[in-house]
């Protein structure tokens, strides 16, 4: 083939970048200085928007997400927008039905996108017709994924079978999604090789991360193979846990005979932005080293950075440190029993939080989340391989599978969603948004109403500390907002490691992951849980405890005014001895209740949902052990508890 054919970039500092190194906390203000520049550059298209952006802007940044895409829009009318949507899941961890996925596609063009890049978790084509019919529809391009992995189920022929399907769809580009950086440069070439000649008139895309070392040369061997554009990032904001950099390859292939039209003149404008950029976040700490950093271990355990630090995460949350290793090589073996899904978004979180549940519970599947239930009914479609029907039949019992596409058995939502919200939908828009993330954009259209008021600065010079509001915690780490995910290979199939995992939790101590000292966290605490402040008291471990919080506003030991606090939900007692006749019903794990569904004096039978918790960000159903009657409720949302802390009482 010859090397003087074009190839093309597309630039991900505006989504996938930042998303990957600093949580997608770059609000609109920070980078809309430098949009007309970049709209200069002459890349292919530049991604913006989707993937985590949504949820962050209503989230964090006070931003409404459709409006930041407008005045992208507006600042770079040359250049094609690129979004990431996740088919049938379009940005969030469930299937809607099709109304609202054909809504969000509708929208998304309107408000300026071009280029829709639309995957499925498992690689499901049935959970991509939708979307890619709309944006065809709406006149988009439609650009097909699949998610690369490995497992003794995931071979070139099932990839080669896809792009097929998709090309019959009327995709107009294929991309191949490589999460976790793990694709090397003979898979590469191989995979773009064999998808070349299957649909030579497709142009082939290649994203991938540079985490573990490989991203240059896999982009290297793709475009030998017959890739057309690659993903990549501005210098600064590249390498880590983000794409390569743009300067780079563009220099190398040019050197090598290929064409790229880049203005050289433009990158290096933008990269002396995007240093300082860069060097803010590092500043405020929300660029942690971490991120930036190569991370053989995602080779050696095709386990992640990202997803590893994820895991040491939630283990230390739960003084459950000690049992890192074991989580590590339960991981494999919660993913074959799922039928080797592709550990992508939301499937990564589903494995890797399961895989804790079961070290935990000292049981395998004791304690199964709503998720994975709905997962193993196929709600999320067609696993790659059959789910070990073990697993499936202690998971769900006798409670029927899914037959066929799961979103043919849902009812329309929009224009019911958008009567219910009446007059607190500014427009349609909102309504997709609340539909998306209800509380988090009820909590957000409440803001706007306010005119998103500032919050106070942190207290100091206190003679105790003060009352901690949100605005006042420090930046997230850039792990929690960018999770990779692990790609299990034939050898760690049956859960047997070939590459034993060598003990290192002890030791394992990331920065962002150390406790402050015990004698710097006492004291009268305010949280704010759907926008509702809820007093909490904090004492040291060997301390006496504090008073209660009152429920009214009070002083503070300090010449600083207290916030008004609500009250703060109950305290949960310890499980007493059951009475006669009555049944305890406590926590199986550590988490926050998320949702009440009993009151007392109501009548339920064995295997009603009582109390949800959330934990490792995925919901567990705690449900009736015996038929009864509610005699307490002894927990409200947002109380958090310990395993086999008192939640429901039976008679």
């Amino acid at each position: 083939m010859s090397k003087t054919r074009k190839v093309g970039f597309t630039e991900t500092v505006l989504r996938d970048a930042n998303q990957s190194l600093i949580a997608t906390r770059l609000p609109y203000s920070k980078f809309e200085p430098i949009l007309e520049t970049i709209d200069k550059a002459g890349y292919y298209s530049a991604e913006v928007w989707g993937g985590a952006t949504f949820d962050v802007c209503l989230r964090y940044l006070q931003e409404d997400p459709w409006d930041r895409l407008r005045k992208i829009r507006k600042k770079m009318p040359n250049t094609k927008l690129q979004m990431l949507l996740r088919g049938q899941n379009i940005l969030g961890y469930k299937h809607y039905p099709d109304d609202v996925v054909r809504k969000f596609v509708e929208y998304s063009i309107k408000n300026g996108i071009d280029i829709i890049r639309i995957f499925d978790a498992l690689n499901d084509v049935r959970n991509l017709q939708v979307a890619i019919e709309e944006t065809v529809k709406r006149g988009g391009h439609a650009s097909g994924t699949i998610c690369f992995t490995t497992s003794p189920v995931h071979t070139l022929e099932k990839n080669v079978q896809m792009v097929k399907e998709l090309k019959q769809m009327g995709v107009k580009s294929i991309c191949i999604k490589d999460m976790a950086g793990i694709m090397g440069p003979k898979e590469s070439y191989d995979l773009v090789s064999a998808i070349k000649d299957a649909v030579p008139e497709l142009p082939l895309v290649i994203h991938t991360h540079c985490t573990t070392g490989l991203a240059f040369m896999t982009c290297l061997k793709g475009v030998e193979a017959g890739a057309d554009v690659l993903d990549t990032a501005i210098s600064p904001m590249s390498g880590g846990t983000a794409q390569p950099a743009t300067e780079t390859l563009a220099y190398a292939l040019r050197s090598l005979g290929y064409q790229v039209d880049l203005d050289d003149k433009v990158l290096i404008k933008m990269a002396d932005f995007f240093k300082g950029v860069r060097a803010d976040f590092i500043k405020d700490g929300t660029l942690d080293p971490i991120s930036m950093a190569t991370d053989t271990q995602c080779l050696n355990y095709q386990i992640p950075g990202g997803m590893l630090s994820n895991l040491i995460s939630q283990l230390k949350m739960m003084n459950a440190i000690d049992k890192l290793d074991q989580a590590l090589a339960e991981t494999p073996k919660v993913r074959a029993d799922l039928g080797y899904p592709p550990l992508v978004t939301p499937t990564s979180q589903m494995v890797g939080s399961q895989a804790v549940q079961n070290v935990l519970a000292g049981e395998r599947y004791k304690v199964v989340g709503k998720e994975i239930k709905a997962y193993c009914r196929g709600e999320y479609g067609r696993t790659p391989a059959p789910i070990d029907p073990k697993i499936q039949k202690k998971i769900l019992g006798d409670t029927p599978v899914v037959k066929g596409r799961f979103a043919d058995s849902l009812k329309p939502e929009f224009e019911k969603t958008k009567k219910e919200l009446g007059a607190t939908a500014k427009s349609d828009e909102d309504v997709l948004s609340y539909i998306a993330f209800p509380q988090v954009a009820m909590a957000f259209f409440k803001d706007r109403e306010a005119g998103f008021p500032k919050k106070d600065a942190p207290k100091k010079d206190t003679a105790a500390p003060a009352a901690k509001k949100e605005s006042d915690l420090p930046p997230m780490p850039a792990w929690q907002g960018h999770v990779y995910y692990a790609n299990v290979p034939a050898s760690l199939s049956n859960g047997v490691n070939t590459r034993p995992i060598q003990p290192f939790a002890a030791s394992y101590q990331p920065p962002h992951l150390v406790l402050a000292p015990k004698d710097t966290t006492p004291g009268t605490y305010t949280i704010t849980i759907d926008g509702k402040p809820y007093a909490v008291s904090v004492a040291a471990a060997d301390g006496p405890a504090p008073a209660a919080a009152p429920v009214a506003a009070a002083p503070a030991p300090s010449p600083a005014p207290a916030p008004v606090a609500a009250p703060a939900p109950a305290a949960v007692p310890a499980p007493a001895a059951p009475a006669a006749g009555e049944t305890p019903v406590p926590s199986p794990m550590p988490g926050n209740v998320f949702k009440v569904e009993c009151k007392p004096g109501q009548a339920v039978k064995a295997g009603d949902v009582l109390v949800v918790l959330e934990a490792m960000k995925m919901e567990i159903e705690v449900t009736a052990p015996v038929d009864g009657t509610v005699k307490s409720v002894v927990v409200a949302v947002g109380t958090a508890v310990n395993t086999d802390d008192l939640l429901v009482t039976l008679s």
